[in-house]
C-alpha cells in the first residue's frame, strides 16, 4: 500500500517493476504518468483509486436486487416502518433510490440483518445492472 514516484532516466522500468511487483503480491494497482512533470506515480494496494459509479436506480430495480440477495419485500417493509413519517412517503411515491441519498443509508441500517456497506453497494450496482425492458 503506497504511492510511490519516479523520476529519472529509469522511471519507466522501475515504475513498470512496482506495479508488477504488486500485481504479484496480489494488491491492486494503478499506474499514473505525467508527461509535463516526467514522473510517474504508481499506487498501490489500498491507495490506488477505485471506481465508485454511486448508481441511482428505479424502485423496481432495487426491490429486485434485493430479492436477488437475499432480501425480502417483508423485510424491505419492516425497515420502511422504522423510518420517519417523511422518508416513508418518498419510499411510497418515489420511483427512483440513489445510494447516496440519506434515505438509503437509513434504509440500510433499519434493516436485519444489517447489510455491510460493500454488500448495499453491491446490491445497487446489481440494481442498475437490470434492464426493465427484459422483465
Amino acid at each position: 500500500m503506497a504511492k510511490l514516484t519516479f523520476t529519472g532516466p529509469t522511471r519507466e522500468a522501475d515504475a513498470e517493476a512496482a506495479r508488477a511487483a504488486a500485481v504479484l503480491a496480489g494488491d491492486a494497482a494503478h499506474v499514473h504518468v505525467i508527461p509535463a512533470e516526467k514522473i510517474i506515480r504508481v499506487y498501490t494496494g489500498a491507495d490506488v483509486v477505485t471506481f465508485d459509479p454511486r448508481p441511482t436506480v428505479s424502485k423496481w430495480q432495487f426491490v429486485q436486487a434485493c430479492a436477488e440477495a437475499g432480501i425480502s419485500e417483508a423485510q424491505l417493509d419492516a425497515a420502511v416502518a422504522l423510518l420517519t413519517p417523511k422518508r416513508q412517503r418518498f419510499w411510497e411515491y418515489s420511483q427512483i433510490l440513489d445510494r447516496d441519498n440519506p434515505f438509503s443509508s437509513r434504509l440500510r441500517t433499519n434493516l436485519t440483518p444489517v447489510p455491510t456497506p460493500a454488500q448495499w453497494n453491491a446490491i445497487f450496482l446489481a440494481a442498475a445492472a437490470l434492464d426493465p425492458l427484459t422483465v
